[in-house]
């Protein structure tokens, strides 16, 4: 065990009041947003704290290219797995919108959108209608005009 996990308290049941506040102190210190805490029997806990507590180790990063010079390319990925079914709007030269469906995934008779999250033009389709797609994987890039 390391020093922080020995300052945790243990717990059965909702942590006490003071407890929870102690481990968000803990959690501050340490530069973290979030813990889920488990006793083991069933009973569990999510913590998630803010701070506006700037750490005097944190690096800033120099040179920095203007935000206009970062890929505006966004890759729409499958929300879920199955087979890919394409749509008319998943063509190369495409204009779309956000929440656009470019394609199904199809999963039996259970159907899920795979929708464009921004504005732009389709410039790559990187899945293939009609194969059985896994989560996560591309589907098609969108190179975004950032309305």
């Amino acid at each position: 065990m390391n020093a922080v996990e020995n300052q945790v308290p243990e717990f059965e049941g909702i942590p006490s009041a003071e407890d929870l506040a102690r481990i968000a102190d803990l959690l501050i210190e340490a530069g973290l947003e979030t813990i889920e805490l488990s006793d083991g029997k069933g009973a569990r806990c999510f913590m998630r704290v803010t701070s506006s507590v700037v750490k005097s180790d944190v690096q800033v990063a120099e040179n920095v290219p203007p935000v206009e010079a970062l890929s505006s390319r966004i890759a729409v990925s499958a929300p879920y797995f199955g087979t890919l079914v394409l749509t008319e709007l998943a063509a190369v030269g495409t204009l779309v919108q956000p929440g656009d469906v470019v394609a199904q995934m199809r999963i039996g008779a259970l159907q899920i959108p795979v929708l464009v999250p921004v504005a732009g033009t389709i410039v790559d389709v990187a899945g293939k209608d009609g194969a059985l797609t896994g989560y996560g994987a591309p589907v098609v890039q969108v190179e975004s005009t950032g309305r």
